[in-house]
């Protein structure tokens, strides 16, 4: 009698559904607050002034890097390669899956943008949609790909590995909310909703790759992947870290203790 091929095991369709439905309900209620139906400045005021204080400090050069690891180019990259290496190991229907998740992302965003068009906590240099706040594509961009990445990294190592590139990949996503509040680029609003959103899209590819469960084959590319998104970022880095040190740096110097810094109107 012919064995069936071991699959990687996936979450119940009701485990998926109720997720789904609590980040669409985080989702609103932030975008309602941002849109001003309810009063959520002051709890973005709060959380800027805690966080000004530490601004320039010594941890500027840590979040610089981080928040490059969330730069659009850098994450291109990162899903490119990974939906490349399914294509590599034949796994047609999860390399679809994913680079429809992947290139979805960034017109929902815009679209959220352009409609609620919050003005960013520091005066940002930006133009076009990227001029407006909430929510912020860093974070949803960066929580989505990165979040897939280490569910991939999951399935495909054991042992110390699987356990340490996962929360690697985990606390990178923490961070990089983290970075756009340090640096003045976001309110805390903005960085849970784009956690919100991230984690809705990571829910509908969960839902979609388990309708086509393929063995774990797949998997055999992510090491491959994963080398090629590390040994590029150092790359990345020295090309976009001179430009991005520039425009925080003049952020900062603009923002500095004893100059007002504009809030977002109180609704």
């Amino acid at each position: 009698m012919r064995r069936r091929p071991r699959t990687v095991p996936t979450f119940g369709a009701r485990q998926l559904g109720w997720t789904a439905g609590v980040a669409i309900i985080v989702f609103a209620i932030l975008a309602a607050g941002a849109a001003g139906f309810w009063p959520l400045a002051p709890i973005d005021r709060l959380v800027d002034s805690l966080v000004e204080g530490a601004r320039g400090g010594p941890l500027y050069d840590l979040m610089l890097v981080v928040t490059a690891l969330g730069d659009g180019l850098f994450l291109t990259l990162a899903a490119v390669v990974t939906v490349a290496s399914f294509l590599f190991t034949g796994a047609r229907w999860r390399a679809m899956c994913y680079a429809l998740c992947f290139g979805s992302m960034p017109v929902v965003v815009h679209t959220i943008k352009l409609w609620i068009a919050r003005p960013r906590p520091t005066d940002i240099p930006y133009t076009g949609v990227d001029m407006f706040s909430f929510p912020s594509s860093h974070v949803a961009h960066s929580a989505l790909i990165y979040g897939a990445i280490a569910g991939l990294t999951f399935v495909t190592f054991r042992g110390w590995m699987r356990w340490g590139l996962t929360g690697s990949f985990l606390l990178l996503i923490v961070m990089i909310g983290a970075s756009r509040m340090y640096l003045g680029a976001h309110w805390f609003s903005d960085v849970l909703a784009g956690y919100a959103l991230a984690f809705l899209f990571l829910v509908m590819l969960a839902i979609a790759v388990a309708k086509h469960p393929e063995p774990p084959k797949f998997s055999r590319g992510i090491p491959i992947a994963l080398f090629v998104i590390a040994a590029a970022f150092p790359i990345y880095l020295m090309l976009s870290l001179p430009d991005s040190d520039a425009l925080y740096r003049a952020i900062e110097l603009h923002q500095r203790p004893g100059t007002p810094v504009e809030s977002p109107p109180s609704p």
